[in-house]
């Protein structure tokens, strides 16, 4: 495969209709010409302005659900059908709640772990078992998150998500690494998503949290986007394993600090 397209042909975004899922297709389409991207989501959303920018021909939009074996397997049949193989993989499907852990309904807790834990687990073992068979090896991105490292009240099943997709991505790095996979995860700060912008503007986030980065900004789309491309890339061969942090220096600043 062309250097020119990262090592790759084909590969699937989970949760690419709308956030850095939709951010990282952009970057994979600007920047790899002849790879093609299957943007799996249960709305098409922002997928539908990738489709009109690059042509369905390198777009493909899979409504499909992440949480069980089958939807996963189904999502890469699609990809394999569209690109006649998937060579990369990148985990962005997600949701989050806001409940005390007291009050927490059995529903509310699996709501985030099916989503977060059960999707990325399905989804890699659907992509290993197509990467191991074609013997080509290729490369994963799984999501974390910051919320991996420090208490979030009234998030819980969000975090324990998203440590858990550590401990995934450090387990299948060491068990795939034998196919040529690798399997690597970026954990992102606070982003200027849609979701983000509009619940600043609501009043809903507390605009405190920007004074919290070192770099007093959130981070935009296109530079989580950056990572996902490096990580899948040619350039990360001998990155497995790894939790790259992306937050502006959020994690570590952890205490207030003005000149």
């Amino acid at each position: 495969m062309s250097d020119k397209n990262g090592g790759h042909k084909t590969v699937v975004i989970t949760g690419g209709g709308s956030g850095l899922g939709a951010a990282s297709g952009y970057r994979i389409l600007t920047d790899w010409p002849d790879v093609k991207v299957v943007a799996a989501d249960l709305k098409i959303g922002d997928a539908a302005a990738l489709q009109d920018e690059f042509g369905k021909d390198r777009v493909l939009f899979c409504e499909e659900n992440v949480t069980t074996a089958q939807g996963a397997a189904k999502i890469v049949e699609a990809g394999i059908k569209f690109g006649g193989t998937v060579t990369g993989l990148v985990n962005c499907a997600g949701n989050s709640t806001n409940h005390s852990s007291l009050e927490m309904t059995p529903e509310q807790w699996r709501e985030v772990l099916d989503c977060h834990l059960d999707g990325h687990f399905y989804m890699n073992q659907a992509v290993a078992r197509h990467l191991v068979s074609s013997g080509k090896g290729g490369s994963i991105v799984n999501f974390s998150s910051i919320a991996h490292t420090f208490g979030w009240p009234r998030r819980l099943p969000y975090s324990v998500s998203k440590a858990g997709i550590d401990a995934l991505t450090r387990t299948l790095a060491v068990e795939w690494a034998e196919f040529g996979i690798r399997v690597n995860a970026i954990a992102p700060g606070y982003i200027n998503t849609q979701m983000v912008v509009a619940a600043t503007a609501k009043g809903n986030i507390d605009p405190s949290i920007v004074e919290m980065h070192a770099m007093n900004r959130y981070g935009e789309p296109n530079e989580i986007a950056t990572g996902v491309k490096f990580l899948l890339s040619d350039d990360a061969s001998y990155i497995t394993g790894e939790v790259l942090t992306i937050d502006g220096g959020f994690t570590a600043k952890k205490i207030p600090w003005k000149k």
